[in-house]
């Protein structure tokens, strides 16, 4: 990455960390490559088929470099911060590498930052994250947000009435929204479901029709979470999508994506889910390099050029006027 891109990345970094640090999430720092049956542990073997993995030269066992950072953070929470008082907030930027692109992008290295919540999954806490995840977004000019809410866990639930044979290709249809596979999967149910999809108000109507009790706890927690978010006054249009399959496939409960409508680029996701030794936790993960394909070119800034032998102390007075200083003549 060259100039000036190089300098929007680190800024647009420093600028969630810093948001992030205001809001009382404390910066953590995962290591880049860990042994394959940490890496792969808990959250971790969702990314598995993601990640690349070499021999240590110096010990016989895997290396793998990381494809995500969510389960590295859950482990630090529940291992070297285990002792620390809950709730938890922690949050985290770096580098992750993937063995192949996803769909049609063709970048396998991202710049991921995010945050995570220890304790618990209450409705509140789902709200702060996502009011906080909207606020470092907004706070950078980058408005016209959707959060898409969704709860894959109905899907599994649905699942639990059909053959084990089925599952598989019931799951990659949804995951494809292919109605017509699922109607010749006789899966008649969730082809229906799958249409529970738009504007959180009619849908949650829709919802509240249903006599299954997986869909009737869905509804009720989304209900909670879209009052909660409307209280906080986060600046998105909510939707929801019942069933959207997107992530990793550990989210517990709620699920969420959250979109830039402009254009129309999916920022992050993130959702609730049970850490390796049982421990509630909501988070959210954001990957900045398409973002900032489509941010605006920062305005360069004016330059002063000092005298070779002029102090730093001298020089930096003029930083803080803005400028930036080369020495020359």
């Amino acid at each position: 990455m060259l100039p000036p891109l190089a300098a929007a990345e680190f800024r647009l970094v420093h600028h969630f960390l810093k948001t992030f640090k205001a809001f009382g999430y404390q910066p953590v720092i995962p290591p880049l490559a860990e042994y394959t049956t940490t890496m792969l542990a808990g959250q971790g073997e969702a990314t598995s088929h993601h990640v690349f993995k070499m021999p240590d030269p110096l010990v016989s066992q895997t290396l793998a470099i990381r494809a995500d950072m969510t389960g590295q953070v859950a482990r630090i929470a529940t291992s070297s911060l285990a002792q620390m008082a809950r709730p938890l907030r922690l949050c985290y930027a770096g580098y992750t590498l993937r063995t192949a692109p996803e769909a049609l992008k063709t970048r396998r290295q991202h710049t991921q930052v995010g945050i995570e919540r220890f304790g618990d999954m209450r409705t509140d806490s789902v709200a702060e994250v996502l009011a906080i995840a909207a606020h470092a977004l907004t706070s950078n000019n980058i408005n016209g947000l959707t959060i898409d809410l969704h709860y894959p866990s109905v899907l599994e639930a649905m699942l639990a009435h059909y053959p084990v044979a089925k599952h598989a290709a019931i799951r990659d249809a949804v995951r494809l929204k292919d109605y017509a596979r699922l109607h010749a999967l006789e899966a008649l149910d969730i082809a229906e479901m799958m249409r529970h999809a738009g504007p959180a108000t009619s849908v949650l109507q829709r919802l509240s029709a249903s006599t299954l009790p997986e869909v009737a706890k869905a509804a009720t927690d989304l209900a909670a979470l879209v009052k909660a978010l409307d209280a906080a006054q986060v600046s998105a249009t909510i939707t929801i999508d019942l069933l959207d399959l997107s992530g990793y496939g550990y989210y517990t409960g709620v699920g969420y994506a959250i979109f830039w409508i402009k254009p129309g680029l999916e920022l992050g996701r993130g959702g609730c889910y049970a850490t390796s030794n049982g421990e509630d936790a909501v988070g959210f993960t954001l990957y900045i390099n398409d973002l900032l394909d489509h941010l605006p070119v920062e305005a360069a800034s004016s330059i002063k050029v000092i005298a070779h032998g002029t102090s730093a102390k001298d020089a930096a007075s003029l930083h803080a006027q803005g400028f930036v200083t080369v020495f020359g003549g």
